[in-house]
């Protein structure tokens, strides 16, 4: 089992073919199968996307005024 981080819902009861799971803020434990199914991000994806811009990586370029499309 891992920890997803659902979509739009925050707490409550998610119900699947495979099974009910709890949300409890925003965070599901469930088989990796059921997550992957449901299209679900893994945790710690959230986590590593979070680190890069806590490490500056994810900040506009101000050389090309904030654009990200340069």
């Amino acid at each position: 089992m891992s920890r997803y981080r659902h979509p739009h819902l925050v707490r409550g009861t998610v119900h699947t073919p495979k099974g009910a799971f709890v949300i409890s803020r925003g965070i599901v434990d469930v088989p990796d199968d059921v997550g992957a199914m449901l299209g679900w991000m893994p945790l710690d994806h959230d986590h590593r996307a979070a680190a890069l811009a806590g490490n500056g990586l994810a900040k506009p370029d101000t050389a090309t005024g904030g654009d990200l499309s340069q």
